[in-house]
């Protein structure tokens, strides 16, 4: 009874395995072909990265081949991994230091602009005009009334307390 109702299933109901992995198999292929158009531009525009990360901030560069030999020397094996991957994936390795470099330019814009901002507030002073009540037009308001205390009832209390008996 049970392999009846197994081959019930499989024949009217869910889908087809075959089509899903064609599909599955159509969509990775597509993937890789996007994934290596976009890697050729990138390393044709690589240079150009390099460029203008060197003009930018050229510490940036050299920090991250320190970076690479610092691993070297503490652990061989990733040291290698990064300088292969330096090498093999150049064009990824100089978007990122051009990307580093414009947040770290664009980072130190902010942050001069904000220190104008704040020290441009300290230094200017805002015009005013002393007013004295012998000016036309000043009216004198009558001061603030005076606060009386609630009026004491039964053994202390006053009506505010009263009201939530």
């Amino acid at each position: 009874m049970a392999n009846s109702q197994f081959n019930y299933n499989s024949q009217k109901g869910g889908f087809n395995i075959i089509p899903a992995l064609i599909f599955g198999v159509i969509f990775l292929v597509a993937l890789f072909f996007v994934a290596r158009f976009v890697f050729n531009i990138l390393s044709y525009l690589s240079i150009v990265f390099l460029i203008i990360t060197l003009v930018l901030d050229y510490k940036i560069v050299v920090n991250y081949v320190k970076w690479v030999f610092e691993m070297m020397g503490k652990n061989p094996l990733v040291g290698v991994g990064l300088t292969l991957l330096t090498i093999f994936g150049h064009p990824v390795v100089s978007l990122f230091l051009f990307g580093k470099a414009m947040v770290k330019k664009k980072v130190k814009e902010m942050t001069q602009q904000f220190e104008e901002r704040t020290q441009g507030t300290e230094a200017e002073f805002t015009e005013y005009e002393e007013v004295t009540p012998e000016d036309e037009g000043m009216v004198e308001l009558p001061p603030p009334p005076v606060r009386q205390k609630p009026k004491q009832t039964r053994g202390g209390r006053n009506e505010y307390e009263d009201l939530f008996d």
